[in-house]
């Protein structure tokens, strides 16, 4: 008896019992979440019983699949988003890749000036918040045929821009491409900058041209990354809410991540996490293609880890223009819808953009009905409405990162010291599992788990510990990767000999394991802080009166036509998210931008 208690003991170690719990909290947080939604579409809700003759609170029910697939209204309903969504998601990846490659190439392999400058430029875009852009076009170029006030475009050159341009699926194409083009720009320019010059050098010793070496050499080995970058930008695409909501929504042009909010909002949720399902089943199918088309193509890879750098291609006289050409680019998509931004809280009376209609009201002004817009509300900064939401955003960011953190690093340290097992495999898969959701299909599904008293555990709707859960579940696979890519780096022989000389498994990790890789384990905190500051689609469903945060305010501010508010909260959160970067960067010793150039 005694033997096998100690034998018990030896075998309980804190891998193992990490294990057990982070496989039963994950699987409640990821699994069961994604069977209430599926059991959420076959069940009568309170105010679908009333278009379901017969029907009572509860009851099974296949009406909501039948009215989403096959019924009178499902092209407006269901089929006209999804086609919207697709031609979105594919539109936008094609032209992020060719914007993304084409600067990846440019900074790799050619001798442009101005390297360093680019590459850190290039990453701005993405660290922003996705729907940055598409204020800032509704700023500049909406006109007067949906209502309100024409955009700076108009007031300066007195041309409205057409309905088609002002609105709908080409500029939200058109600014999410411009805000994930940084995915290619990275994940392409890394490929590239890794062919060893070798295999180039050999093909043209071989009378190879240099079109043919492009296409049969250089092509080939980039392919992954080409893929990867797709894949990327369009399951990104698939469930963004922000930009569809303030470009589609003034003309009616739904998605499925907007039809989604506002089934649900309409208490319409059978119809509404039907949407939510079909986006998570696209993620699903999205990550198989990743894994049956770039996984067969990695086995042809053949990069030298001792290879030389590939010669860089003379632009000539092209050179300065390209140049140029470049940093206007970049210019024109940080610098303009920044200033756009800006511009736009400073003029007292809209559409007026003149020195004398100048003024600092919104965001320090007092409240009036006669100022401005006769809101009632009082300036920005004065605004406990909205500096209350700004406060709750730095709260949830700083709790959530310091969650992911410390989860991201234990669960690293389980699936490592446990590797080679099924349970290892398991847990890395299921902490993975939330990147393949759409971020409102995620926020949905805690929604629908968590909007009633389950068992032990309370209702947590309307409650800040919600969108905590929410936030962590959805970054937890960022943490995870930098825990686990940390530990690999760690030999298990300097854990055994803090073990032999007496040391308990938290003076392991706090005096070995932790000092090796704090820089990893910081950024593993500092992508979820980023992150939290300019989440809106994941928080959307989630977020009450009673705990508004800045990104989801700006929507509210938006539908009431509130434009240099929303502007002005918007700036703020990304002086917030670039200063937060740049101090990462310092603290870290790292950059996004190593080894493109920069």
């Amino acid at each position: 008896m005694i033997t096998a208690v100690r034998r018990f003991r030896l075998q309980l170690t804190p891998q193992r019992l990490f294990a057990a719990l982070f496989l039963l909290v994950l699987g409640y947080l990821v699994v069961v979440p994604l069977g209430v939604m599926l059991q959420e579409t076959f069940t009568v809700h309170p105010l679908e019983r009333f278009q379901i003759p017969g029907a009572m609170t509860g009851d099974f029910t296949t009406a909501h699949w039948e009215r989403t697939f096959v019924g009178p209204h499902s092209y407006a309903f269901f089929y006209r988003p999804l086609i919207n969504t697709l031609i979105i998601a594919l539109s936008l990846s094609l032209l992020a890749l060719v914007i993304g490659g084409g600067l990846a190439w440019l900074v790799v392999r050619t001798n442009l000036p101005f390297k360093g400058l680019i590459s850190n430029a290039a990453i701005i875009p993405y660290v922003m918040p996705s729907w940055t852009l598409a204020l800032a076009w509704l700023t500049l170029f909406k006109n007067q045929r949906i209502g309100g006030q024409p955009g700076i475009f108009q007031a300066v050159t007195g041309i409205a821009t057409p309905d088609w341009f002002a609105y709908g699926l080409f500029p939200i194409t058109i600014t999410l491409a411009l805000h994930y083009f940084p995915f290619g720009f990275m994940l392409i320019g890394g490929a590239i900058r890794n062919i060893d010059a070798q295999l180039e050098e050999s093909a043209e010793l071989l009378g190879a041209s240099r079109a043919t070496i492009l296409r049969r050499v250089v092509f080939p080995l980039v392919l992954p990354a080409i893929f990867s970058t797709f894949l990327l930008t369009f399951s990104k695409g698939l469930g963004t809410f922000g930009t569809p909501a303030f470009l589609g929504g003034p003309v009616r042009e739904f998605v499925l991540s907007t039809s989604l909010y506002a089934n649900l909002i309409g208490q319409r949720p059978g119809i509404g996490y039907i949407a939510a399902v079909v986006m998570i089943a696209m993620g699903v199918l999205v990550l198989y293609m990743d894994h049956r088309i770039i996984g067969a193509r990695r086995s042809f890879v053949t990069i030298s880890g001792k290879g030389a750098r590939a010669g860089l291609v003379d632009l000539g006289r092209w050179r300065t223009p390209l140049a140029v050409l470049v940093l206007g680019f970049l210019f024109s998509v940080i610098a303009v819808p920044i200033g756009a931004l800006a511009v736009d809280t400073v003029m007292l009376r809209p559409g007026i953009y003149n020195l004398q209609n100048f003024s600092l009201h919104y965001w320090i002004g007092e409240a009036s009905l006669a100022i401005g817009l006769g809101t009632g509300e009082p300036g920005i900064l004065r605004n406990s409405q909205l500096m209350g939401a700004l406060g709750n955003t730095m709260r949830l960011a700083v709790v959530v990162a310091l969650v992911c953190g410390v989860l991201g690093m234990l669960i690293g340290y389980t699936v490592v010291r446990l590797r080679g097992t099924l349970v290892s495999r398991l847990l890395d898969q299921l902490s993975f599992l939330p990147y393949l959701m759409p971020s409102i299909a995620l926020g949905s599904i805690f929604l629908a788990l968590f909007a009633i008293a389950r068992g032990p555990i309370p209702s947590l709707y309307g409650t800040f510990w919600l969108l905590v859960i929410a936030c962590t579940v959805s970054y937890l696979p960022y943490a995870v990767k930098a825990g686990v890519n940390a530990m690999m780096q760690i030999g298990p022989e300097l854990e055994e000999a803090a073990i032999m000389s007496g040391a308990s498994w938290f003076t392991r990790m706090r005096r070995v394991l932790f000092p090796l890789q704090k820089a990893t384990y910081f950024s593993g905190m500092l992508l979820p802080f980023i992150s939290v500051t300019r989440e809106l689609s994941l928080l959307i469903l989630l977020v009450t009166p009673a705990n508004q945060l800045a990104t989801t305010i700006t929507l509210r501010y938006t539908d009431r036509g509130w434009y240099p508010y929303t502007n002005g909260m918007v700036l703020m959160l990304v002086i917030i998210v670039i200063t937060s970067t740049i101090v990462s960067r310092r603290l870290m010793k790292t950059d996004l931008a190593k080894g493109l150039g920069g």
